[in-house]
């Protein structure tokens, strides 16, 4: 026991700096930004044991409070910039097309084919459509589009 705490009480600011590029390392491996806001905790907790060095006990006391904070406001956040920069449609061509018009190629009893852009896709409609009809892609399912009458 003796020798945690002689451990502890040895904690500096370098100690601190390794700790968060550890952490920082294995975030980089994993991708999953919760080992960020350790990291980040311990770069903060490292400039204020350099600027004002404070006991041992305060140092692990701010980590545990600022893990706990970072996380709780951060990870939201960075969650919905990771998603709303995500390219729609990436992998995902039919999602990227509706809206767009096409030209129906044939059509019989509610489902046919049409040229959007060079490609013919399959689609339905409840619109009576004939061929060489414009139309507007309005939803996706699978493969299938659906389109309206423009």
């Amino acid at each position: 026991m003796d020798s945690l705490i002689s451990l502890l009480t040895s904690l500096g600011p370098q100690h601190w700096v390794i700790l968060g590029l550890i952490l920082l390392i294995a975030e980089m491996a994993s991708g999953t930004t919760y080992l960020l806001w350790p990291a980040v905790a311990a770069f903060i907790t490292a400039l204020v044991a350099w600027l004002a060095p404070t006991g041992w006990i305060a140092e692990i006391a701010l980590f545990a409070v600022l893990i706990l904070a970072l996380t709780y406001f951060g990870h939201p956040l960075v969650k919905r910039f990771r998603n709303d920069g995500v390219a729609n449609g990436l992998n995902e061509r039919a999602a990227s097309l509706v809206g767009v018009r096409g030209v129906v190629a044939n059509f019989a009893n509610g489902a046919g084919a049409v040229k959007v852009q060079d490609t013919v896709w399959r689609v339905l409609s409840d619109d009576a459509l004939e061929a060489g009809q414009e139309v507007e892609i309005t939803a996706v399912d699978g493969p299938t589009l659906r389109v309206k009458r423009v």
